[in-house]
């Protein structure tokens, strides 16, 4: 190849893609084509820059973190990746092979330009909300790319023949309801499931106005304690015991799985059942086959003062640090190209909530069509959070490890019948060693990439 034809080669960015994994034994993934409008968006980055050539990976969202790291040993990490809302830390976290933080924080690497290369500068358009859980001491860190949030569904049949008139939007209102259900002759075998998964325990601590970890939840610096002996903690595991010893809570025996509670819900043998806004047309699908309406609902809150929206679920792109001045310029171009409103309001139609003010607008426009059932109910309970620490929820190194000794505390409480205080004090000390060792290599001197970096 002549210089000359060199010269005008495209430049190459490369972008990792966090997708749903497969589901075992198939090339089926769990959520089918979802990333697939992050790739659209990719295509299109190329043909307005065809000086640039965006290329795009699909990696198991779960194996994501561990992938890079094998990337930066061999000398080779991608130019952007996504990163999961539970990752968030990790990716902070990661090291260069020379010891220097992997990714760059976006709003400084954007420097307060308002447009690069063309492409209008998106990140004051973020919704407060979004912006909120993506930053750290109010700088930006990441660009958001998927947005979803916890949200309950309800078999609109049964929920009738038991006289509940209206979704619960209360943990007193979902009990009552569950009892009325229990009453049916002919009714379900319980009224509610859910996981008992991490996330969860985000949503309900921050509902009850409550910290996870201290630090502000990390977000004024470095999260080093975890709360799970909180008062707050302890309320919803007294209620969900309630609940469990009633009959009215079905326990999957999968503690993490959500869908596991779906089948059951789609096999109407509970009622009610609660997963992310980003498996809602699986959840109407499944209502529609088993002949039954569907009902949504915001994620019940601990009482009527209380505020369900925080601590967001989804995805955000990372920007490699140190990338030549042009690479970095049109890295960073596509990340506004990838949301501004054409990309934003077809990322809808991709499992995602809205993610910037004009895209908000556009959807929840009286004229248009929900593209997904609940869709509006999921997009307020994100816009009605409080833009504070607690409702930001939590950011600390591996999330996903923490949470694990507090999935197993409940699943004890609920199965064998442990004392919810004891027990709970005990999963703090466990989940404090996990933070503990991951924050031992971050805050080294040279400070390394964690070993544990998987993310889920």
């Amino acid at each position: 190849m002549s210089d000359l034809t060199a010269a005008h080669e495209p430049i190459e960015i490369d972008v990792w893609l966090a997708v749903s994994p497969k589901i075992p034994g198939t090339d089926e993934y769990s959520l089918p084509g979802f990333g697939y409008a992050r790739v659209e968006a990719a295509e299109s980055f190329n043909r307005a820059h065809p000086q640039y050539r965006v290329k795009t990976r699909m990696v198991d969202f779960r194996a994501l973190p561990e992938e890079v790291g094998v990337a930066v040993a061999s000398g080779n990490p991608p130019d952007i990746a996504e990163y999961n809302y539970s990752s968030t830390q990790v990716a902070l976290d990661m090291r260069a092979r020379n010891g220097d933080p992997l990714f760059a924080p976006i709003q400084r690497a954007i420097g307060g330009r308002t447009e690069i290369l063309g492409e209008p500068v998106v990140i004051d358009d973020l919704l407060p909300a979004v912006r909120n859980y993506f930053s750290l001491g109010g700088e930006l860190v990441s660009m958001p790319s998927i947005l979803s949030t916890n949200v309950l569904f309800g078999n609109k049949d049964i929920l009738e023949r038991a006289g509940v008139e209206r979704m619960p939007a209360t943990w007193q209102e979902l009990q009552d309801a569950c009892a009325a259900i229990a009453k049916l002759p002919d009714g379900p075998a319980h009224g509610a499931a859910w996981p008992i998964y991490g996330w969860l325990f985000h949503m309900e601590i921050a509902g009850q106005g409550a910290l996870f970890c201290n630090h502000d939840n990390g977000r004024s610096g470095r999260s080093t304690r975890v709360f799970f002996d909180s008062p707050e903690m302890l309320n919803y595991v007294r209620w969900l015991k309630s609940l469990y010893d009633h009959g009215y809570y079905h326990y999957t025996g999968e503690p993490r799985d959500y869908f596991a509670g779906m089948e059951a819900f789609a096999r109407q043998e509970v009622a009610f059942a609660v997963t992310s806004s980003a498996v809602s047309q699986a959840m109407a699908d499944a209502a529609a086959e088993g002949g039954f309406g569907l009902l949504v609902g915001q994620l019940p809150r601990h009482d009527a003062r209380s505020s369900p929206g925080g601590a967001l679920g989804g995805h955000s792109f990372f920007l490699t640090a140190g990338l030549p001045k042009e690479k970095e310029d049109g890295a960073l171009a596509f990340l506004q190209h990838q949301l501004n409103l054409q990309h934003a309001v077809a990322r809808t139609n991709d499992r995602s909530l809205p993610l910037t003010i004009p895209a908000h607008d556009q959807v929840m426009a009286d004229a248009w069509v929900e593209p997904h059932p609940g869709f509006r109910i999921a997009t307020e309970q994100v816009t009605s959070a409080d833009l504070t620490p607690v409702a930001a929820g939590p950011m600390l190194g591996n999330l996903n490890g923490v949470n694990t000794p507090a999935t197993y505390a409940l699943e004890d409480v609920l199965l064998r019948g442990a004392d919810p205080k004891s027990r709970f004090r005990a999963a703090t000390e466990e989940a404090q060693l996990v933070l503990d060792h991951h924050n031992a290599a971050a805050l080294a001197y040279p400070p390394v990439t964690p070993e544990v970096l998987r993310g889920g």
